[in-house]
């Protein structure tokens, strides 16, 4: 087994298990696959109709999807999950009127300060990929803006309603808003919350498009780029739990089957992505989103070809996307090669992991921080918390708001 063929046991962590593909399946596909899908889902083990609501509502920002579904193929859900999730879906169309709506303004404020600012996330997913809205559940507004134009962005948005308070910052450096309708806004100044996989973001929204959200133009980025976006995110990020990554990555690929795919591995390549990036590929492929196996085989090849590094960040991916539960990790190696590169990981990770985790600014800083290492995972095992540090819980150990 290869260093990567190891690290992949623990990547596995990153994708749904069975029940919840069964799920996705149920939601995204047409015909006799979206049907016999559901059927398995509501057949799993322990399932009942008592409880059909309930385990539904885990993965509730999928239920808009599922009742189009059932709408379509005709999925026999019965009248409580019927009714459950029509009520949801009406819910969802409400939420998103009022989120297009100040989601807009918001751009307008910007537009008419002279920032350059760019939808991101659920936003421009929302408004160019899915057929609707309400379809795509919109926590908050993400924007992409440059880090020198950032106050002056905020000011603008203050103008639209939107203030700062006690948590303004933003795991990757950006500034946290809500608006006075509790509607919270991020103006993100990097793409990535982890800074090893950061990029220029005059790189990331080159080939940026125009789209009219009611009336106001708004800037998003080209859809190989969303794409891209939506991938590394799922890759460190506890949110992906709530499975929106899968449906975002599927309506990208679905709206778009001109994608550019060498500009995908392109930026998965820039952006150091590849080790989690090509587990998660096959995963998609398997799910039956249309990826050429050119470019699955490519971005397997780049993972293969990676450094140490690109391992270890992409574990302490793993470690923040479920909840820094190390135990979980380990009984997912299944093999002593795995055990040992989750040990050295743990232990002894690279220094370019270090620096990219605990965001060292100058490398003597660097042995403070393989000190710290051990005993906070030591404090961790002992008191069931989290250590102390909140810089290390800001990045590659920590999840990154949806």
């Amino acid at each position: 087994m290869t260093a990567h063929g190891a690290t992949a046991e623990l990547l596995a962590l990153l994708l749904p298990g069975p029940d919840e593909t069964a799920l996705l399946e149920a939601c995204l596909h047409t015909g006799a696959r979206a049907v016999h899908a559901w059927e398995r889902w509501r057949a799993r083990p322990g399932a009942s109709s008592a409880t059909v609501c309930r385990d539904l509502a885990r993965t509730r920002t999928l239920l808009p999807l599922l009742a189009r579904s059932a709408a379509r193929n005709g999925l026999a859900l019965g009248p409580e999950a019927l009714a459950y999730v029509r009520a949801a879906a009406l819910r969802e169309e409400v939420r998103s009127v009022r989120v297009r709506r100040l989601a807009a303004q918001a751009l307008a404020a910007l537009a008419a300060a002279g920032t350059t600012a760019y939808a991101a996330r659920g936003v421009a997913l929302a408004a160019t990929v899915y057929e609707s809205w309400s379809l795509r559940h919109c926590h908050d507004v993400d924007i992409l803006v440059p880090a020198a134009e950032q106050e002056r962005a905020v000011r603008a948005l203050a103008g639209a309603g939107f203030h700062g308070g006690p948590r303004r910052s933003t795991a990757d450096g950006g500034a946290r808003l809500v608006h006075g309708s509790g509607l919270a806004l991020a103006a993100h100044t990097r793409v990535f919350a982890v800074p090893y996989y950061e990029v220029p973001l005059d790189a990331f929204v080159r080939s940026a498009r125009a789209v009219d959200l009611d009336g106001t133009p708004a800037r998003v980025p080209a859809p190989e780029a969303l794409l891209v976006h939506v991938l590394g995110h799922a890759t460190y990020s506890a949110s992906r739990a709530n499975l929106r990554w899968v449906a975002d990555a599927w309506h990208v690929v679905a709206a778009h089957p001109d994608l550019d795919w060498s500009d995908v591995v392109a930026r998965v390549a820039a952006s150091r992505l590849a080790v989690p990036v090509a587990t998660v590929v096959g995963y998609l492929a398997m799910l039956g989103v249309s990826i050429p196996d050119s470019v699955a085989a490519s971005l397997r090849e780049l993972a293969a070809r990676s450094d140490r590094a690109a391992q270890d960040v992409a574990l302490g991916g793993v470690h923040a996307a479920i909840a820094s539960d190390t135990a979980r990790m380990w009984r997912a190696s299944i093999s002593w090669r795995g055990r040992l590169r989750l040990i050295r990981w743990a232990v002894a990770p690279s220094r370019a992991y270090m620096r990219s985790a605990f965001a060292a600014a100058h490398a003597w800083s660097c042995p403070i921080y393989y000190v710290y290492r051990p005993l906070r995972f030591l404090a961790r095992h002992l008191t069931g918390r989290p250590g102390p540090w909140r810089r290390a819980r800001a990045s590659t150990d920590s999840a990154a708001a949806a």
